[in-house]
């Protein structure tokens, strides 16, 4: 790979903390729940809110979920929400090349074999094989799956983990038709440039992760401290361009929340530069918090947790 330097941050910085959560929406919440806690070994947190409802009214989202639950790792949440299925819609799976957010990663140490874990309990497999690919001899082993709603998400396995416990969330992945432009979207999102770049990810062991013949990508990824935002732009199979944005109840990834410090500077700061929320930061007793859409329609938040909130990724460990 071909990585860029890091460059020095711009005046008037974020005060964006990491990732507070990331939302699916689910069919089956007690199906989902069984899944992912035992693949994982996550903590159920079921009476636990992340997400400020009344903001999302505020922007629009005014479709109450029959059922919410939170499940807890280590660095980060995953809030799974289940809607009426009329408002959920069927099973649309998102190809591997995208354009949207494709998959959560799951990381654990090779010995726990989370790949395996996901296959013995249904999990439909993407990737070529019956095991994780190396791809270049480095102690790291990838596979991708899907669930039962056809929702995809990476397994990667490490021989020599840098985290303690037996599952770790690495990163959220969005694969969009334009990097350049959702790259500075994110710099200016997050006060940053990316950790790394890459303009030639490729070969025949990648090409069995993806299932697909000579995939080429580029790539970016931004370490916003507990988890890592991963961009991909696919040139073969071409990412093609994004539609109209997802409803919010549409089964799949249906956001990602950024948590901050400081939600009024970043509110200002990023509505100056252009960035269109789609309501000003409303306030609830667990958060602030304020929706808007990248260019490509994916829906993220930034949200503060109030004082004394348990919700916050300081409680937490980082990368």
């Amino acid at each position: 790979m071909t990585d860029q330097p890091n460059a020095t941050a711009p005046s008037n910085p974020s005060t964006i903390k990491g990732i507070n959560h990331i939302g699916l929406s689910v069919s089956d919440m007690e199906a989902s729940i069984a899944f992912y806690k035992e693949a994982t070994s996550l903590e159920l947190e079921p009476s636990k809110r992340l997400s400020n409802t009344m903001a999302e009214k505020a922007s629009g989202f005014t479709n109450e979920p029959v059922a919410r639950a939170t499940l807890k790792g280590p660095n980060g949440r995953l809030e799974l929400s289940q809607y009426d299925p009329s408002l959920a819609g069927p099973i649309e799976v998102i190809p591997v090349q995208g354009p949207g957010v494709t998959h959560v990663c799951y990381q654990s140490p090779t010995s726990v074999d989370i790949y395996s874990r996901f296959k013995s309990l249904g999990a439909t497999l993407v990737s070529r094989g019956t095991d994780p690919v190396d791809l270049g001899g480095y102690g790291v082993y990838y596979a991708y799956e899907r669930d039962s709603d056809g929702i995809m998400f990476e397994t990667e396995h490490l021989d020599e983990p840098h985290f303690e416990g037996s599952i770790w969330l690495s990163h959220i992945a969005l694969v969009t038709h334009d990097l350049d432009r959702l790259v500075d979207f994110y710099e200016k999102l997050l006060g940053a440039k990316p950790d790394r770049r890459s303009n030639h990810v490729s070969g025949p062991r990648f090409d069995e992760v993806i299932d697909f013949d000579e995939t080429k990508i580029r790539a970016a990824w931004f370490d916003t401290t507990n988890m890592i935002l991963e961009l991909w732009q696919f040139t073969n199979p071409v990412t093609p361009e994004p539609g109209a944005p997802l409803p919010f109840e549409k089964l799949g990834y249906n956001k990602f929340a950024f948590e901050c410090s400081d939600i009024q500077h970043d509110y200002r700061r990023l509505t100056e530069s252009g960035v269109p929320f789609l309501s000003e930061p409303v306030q609830s007793d667990e958060s602030t918090e304020v929706f808007a859409r990248d260019p490509d329609g994916n829906l993220f938040s930034l949200i503060q947790p109030a004082p004394g909130s348990t919700i916050s990724i300081s409680e937490l460990k980082a990368r």
